[in-house]
């Protein structure tokens, strides 16, 4: 099994903040990325179609990751607005080494694109060390919930409990915000000096108590993957 470096790891993390930066940007390539489970069922596959997949699922990445870097090396030519010469120099910086870090995530995707293609056609290929953590999913899109719920019937390895696990903990995550929301717009309404805003509050604390309610019932899902991760090892 391949060590997944720090050096990865930085990618990923690169992988998913820089795909919220430009929708736009996202429809450059003609073929979808997979999503973080898909990629990881497949790249323990040794099925040339398999493979094929993950090759166009890199080259995917990669287109995107180019249109990011021309983003942010345009950026970092533009001063922004009426801010101060400091200001402007710093974005400028941030951007530019934005860029930098998406275009070598460019040259790992391509050289996974290019590690992929040649396995699928049974030739002997090394994968990149850095690309270990595109092939665990980093960059990868969200999964559809007929993903999860194929994944939820079919779970059986450890990846695919950890991969249930993690659905149900952002779940939970989401309810909770939802939760904080809702009470506080409860409190909001009843500050308010007319009547009917008691109604509002009221439809707000009910909102509040299910979703509440749903956060711990995800969590528990989240719970037992969890538990289910050591006992399929």
């Amino acid at each position: 099994m391949r060590t997944i470096s720090s050096r990865s790891f930085t990618f990923a993390a690169i992988a998913l903040l820089a795909f919220g930066v430009s929708a736009a940007a996202q429809d450059k390539s003609s073929i979808a990325p997979l999503s973080a489970p898909e990629v990881r069922q497949l790249v323990a596959s040794a099925l040339p179609a398999d493979q094929l997949q993950l090759s166009a699922h890199f080259a995917a990445l990669a287109d995107r990751y180019t249109a990011q870097a021309k983003i942010h090396t345009s950026m970092a030519q533009q001063p922004v607005g009426n801010a101060s010469r400091n200001l402007n120099s710093g974005l400028s910086a941030h951007c530019k080494k934005l860029a930098e870090l998406n275009t070598e995530a460019v040259s790992t995707l391509r050289e996974l694109q290019n590690h992929y293609r040649q396995l699928a056609a049974g030739k002997a290929s090394v994968g990149p060390v850095a690309g270990a953590g595109f092939e665990a999913g980093a960059g990868a899109a969200k999964p559809t919930e007929k993903d999860m719920v194929r994944l939820a019937a079919s779970a059986k390895t450890p990846a695919d409990h950890q991969d249930l696990e993690a659905y149900f903990l952002a779940l939970s995550k989401d309810y909770t915000a939802a939760t904080t929301e809702h009470t506080a717009m409860a409190q909001a309404y009843r500050g308010l000096p007319r009547s009917p805003n008691a109604g509002m509050a009221a439809h707000c604390d009910r909102l509040a108590r299910l979703s509440g309610e749903a956060a711990t019932e995800a969590a528990a899902a989240a719970g037992l993957h969890h538990e289910m991760v050591a006992g399929s090892r």
